[in-house]
């Protein structure tokens, strides 16, 4: 006897369909966490660590397994749990953080003494609209709490709009760097030590200026000044093995830098740049090279808008090891670059597939290589050898 219509309950019809689309994106999430990724020379697959995040901007590993994550747009840092993805906000952190395009929080790390000390750096944006800048931070952090919060540096001049900050740290023995951007408008003054702007700073680890800088005892200078020329310097690590200190920065139209950043160079913004203005038109006078100013060790044509970097060194993925990893948010990829002594010899554009403006790479204290991206997911790339 043929069988009728089976008449349900509309919330009943809501509630199957709702279960239904759970299930597919489920489905779909564990179908894309144990699908195998053949990069060039290592298979690989990706795990979502968390989500919902707002511009996640760095990562700082803690002892404990857990995370520190600064969120730009947000304007704070969190806790993150590495294994469940589950986020706290500790108390005691900037309650004054500037956020509008790219101002926000921006840069954390971890001091090198860390368990000794439980110190904390960090870099943000503070000020309002009508005047706002960059400025470093240090505090002691522990019970998920930050205490003895300590402002050590304020970039100057302080300025109206709100791009082009910069701020990335790396520190090197007794060294703290800092990197400033040009803050668009102020390009001119990259090229001056009289202000931080379009600047890599080297401070000690209290804030104060080393007595040994470049540019000390000129009148008129900003004794924290270590370089010259850096437009935009979003990517600074410490290479693991020379430990010489990298540099990435955003060119304008095209002309994205890496850069080996020694005391006293000149690395050229804006007097010379493979990139153009905005508006197709040269730079200045269109020079790509000047007697006294450095040329960089690879640049990118067009743009692909550089944000973090960092050397692997790990294990897990041992084809890598020795390669420069950079996020790319205009080219919507993880850019991978084979380097041999100054020189960058192959390139590979991982998870191009995806359309992830990747933010934040780090290698973690597990080997794996962490992600963050403008959509608020936080990732890990992990080898195929380890079941999901």
């Amino acid at each position: 006897m043929p069988i009728g219509p089976i008449k349900t309950a509309p919330g009943a019809v809501t509630t199957l369909l709702l279960f239904l689309w759970s299930a597919s994106c489920l489905a779909d999430e564990l179908a894309d966490e144990s699908a195998v990724i053949e990069s060039e020379s290592e298979s690989f697959r990706i795990e979502k660590v968390a989500d919902g995040l707002e511009f996640p901007w760095a990562i700082a590993f803690l002892p404990d397994g857990d995370a520190l994550v600064s969120e730009r747009a947000a304007g704070r840092i969190i806790r993150l749990d590495l294994d469940s993805g589950v986020t706290s906000v500790p108390t005691g952190g900037p309650d004054d953080v500037f956020i509008k395009d790219n101002a926000g929080m921006l840069d954390v790390m971890l001091h090198p003494e860390y368990e000794s000390n439980r110190l904390v750096y960090y870099c943000y944006t503070a000020g309002d609209d009508q005047l706002n800048t960059m400025v470093v931070e240090r505090a002691s952090f522990d019970d998920d709490r930050f205490t003895n919060r300590e402002r050590i540096f304020t970039a100057l001049p302080w300025y109206h709009n709100s791009i082009v900050y910069g701020c990335r740290l790396a520190f090197r023995d007794a060294s703290l760097f800092v990197t400033m951007g040009d803050r668009w408008d102020l390009r001119h003054l990259s090229q001056s030590p009289g202000s931080h702007i379009g600047k890599v700073l080297r401070l000690n680890h209290d804030g104060s200026a080393p007595a040994d800088n470049p540019w000390t005892n000129m009148p008129g200078a900003a004794p924290e000044v270590f370089s010259l020329g850096n437009r935009n310097p979003q990517g600074l690590v410490i290479h693991p093995t020379t430990g010489e200190l990298w540099e990435h920065e955003h060119g304008p139209r095209g002309g994205d830098e890496i850069n080996v950043i020694e005391a006293g160079r000149n690395y050229g913004w804006p007097v010379i740049t493979y990139g153009k203005e905005y508006s197709g038109e040269p730079v200045g006078d269109g020079l790509t090279e000047k007697e006294g100013m450095e040329q960089p060790i690879h640049y990118y044509v067009p743009s692909i808008a550089p944000s973090d970097m960092f050397f692997y060194f790990g294990e897990a993925f041992p084809a890598w090891r020795g390669n420069l990893f950079i996020g790319a948010l205009a080219g919507a990829h993880l850019n991978r670059l084979v380097v041999e002594g100054r020189e960058v010899v192959h390139e590979e554009r991982l998870l191009e597939d995806r359309g992830w403006r990747v933010r934040m790479v780090e290698q973690g204290p597990d080997d794996l290589i962490y992600l963050g991206v403008d959509t608020g997911g936080l990732y890990r790339l992990v080898p195929e050898s380890e079941a999901p």
